[in-house]
């Protein structure tokens, strides 16, 4: 168990192994630290072993870890904030590439955690609703069948990818308007793992950005994670744990992911064999892999921090013109994690003030917890930010 996954973060694999082993693996995790750290991987993989019918062992081909080498266990319920479309386009462009069991089975299980968010227990409310579980679960027949393929031609694959991907375009929209768990699906939930149906299959539910939850679906939440029903297990992701609300944190286990080294990174890119091509961090292998010019970003947020260090307002042709390329890249926290590294690279030259820096700073920060918070129009965002910092003297 966790053998994949300890070349990685080899102390927490040893630390969940041993407590899974020894009968003292909590039901109510909390998995914290930065992105692209592998938190969801060892969330699966602590569910995988969990059910296992062998003890959790690597490669074990029980019915139970047959399932969920596809994410096809019913057991299992996703709400992920996530950059899906990225992580999936990635993985679609190497199945392409690659035509391998690898490159399958890593598609498939990118785009089941994008679809488990459609999961059974969660009944569409609205027409709009209705029709995205509809679109979640023609994707979902396909790799169904996808899985079911035998060997497949560099041709057959790229045309299960043109598929696949055609029929992603309705919830690629939708996920961009999504924020985290809502009070309407803490209820489903709680209604999901209360049945009496289920008889003795374990059931997981794994909720990304705790910390972005409201105030009605933390409350209720949290009467869950006071006492959850046998064979229920919790494991709540967050990239920033400490903003969660004390009483939930006080009811969880916690497990801090550090980021991961280059050595790591090089490491669990070997099977996509990349040549010479070289990434600082997965994060830039999944942005730039499912198209995103990160360069460009960086541009664009020169452009604001120059006009902003200035004092001297972009032209509005100009200015709509940027806010126009940050939505059709949909990049908007990406723009404003380059703006923010140029206010620390200002800070150490002092070609800022200490003050002024963190009044932006913080604009920016609460600007953007806000729009996800409340799902606001990241365009509007934006636009209302930039002449907001304008105005700090």
């Amino acid at each position: 168990m966790f053998e994949l996954l300890e070349p990685f973060q080899n102390s927490l694999a040893s630390q969940m192994r041993s407590q899974i082993q020894s009968g003292t693996f909590s039901q109510v995790n909390l998995f914290g630290g930065p992105r692209y750290s592998l938190r969801m991987s060892f969330a699966l993989e602590a569910a995988r072993v969990l059910s296992c019918s062998e003890q959790g062992r690597v490669h074990c081909n029980c019915e139970s870890c047959r399932k969920f080498t596809t994410l096809s266990d019913p057991g299992v319920l996703i709400v992920s904030q996530r950059d899906h479309k990225s992580m999936i386009e990635t993985h679609l462009a190497a199945f392409s590439r690659l035509n391998n069991d690898f490159s399958r089975k890593a598609l498939i299980r990118s785009i089941r955690i994008l679809l488990l968010q459609y999961h059974p227990s969660f009944s569409p409310a609205t027409p709009s609703q209705n029709s995205l579980y509809d679109a979640a679960s023609v994707v979902n027949e396909l790799l169904i069948s996808l899985s079911q393929e035998g060997e497949l031609s560099q041709k057959e694959a790229k045309k299960w990818a043109d598929e696949i991907r055609s029929s992603l375009k309705n919830l690629y929209a939708a996920n961009r308007r999504n924020t985290t768990i809502t009070i309407g699906q803490v209820r489903a939930v709680d209604e999901w793992v209360n049945r009496t149906s289920m008889g003795s299959h374990k059931r997981f539910i794994i909720l990304e950005a705790m910390e972005q939850t409201n105030v009605s679906a933390r409350n209720s939440l949290l009467k869950m994670l006071e006492e959850p029903p046998e064979d229920t297990y919790f494991f709540l992701i967050s990239e920033f744990p400490n903003r969660i609300m004390s009483t939930i944190l006080s009811r969880v286990r916690r497990y801090v992911f550090p980021p991961l080294g280059k050595e790591a990174v090089l490491k669990y890119l070997e099977p996509y064999y990349l040549h010479e091509r070289q990434y600082e961090s997965l994060e830039q292998f999944y942005l730039e892999g499912g198209g995103m010019d990160l360069q460009k970003n960086r541009q664009i947020a020169g452009m604001l921090y120059s006009s902003v260090q200035s004092r001297r307002y972009l032209s509005l042709t100009d200015l709509q013109q940027l806010l126009t390329n940050v939505e059709e890249m949909d990049s908007y926290e990406y723009v404003l994690r380059a703006f923010l590294d140029l206010l620390t690279v200002a800070l150490e030259e002092r070609t800022l003030s200490a003050d002024l820096a963190y009044r932006l700073s913080s604009l920016v920060n609460n600007s953007f917890s806000e729009s996800q918070l409340f799902n606001q129009n990241g365009r509007l965002m934006l636009e209302a930010l930039y002449y907001r910092m304008m105005e700090e003297r």
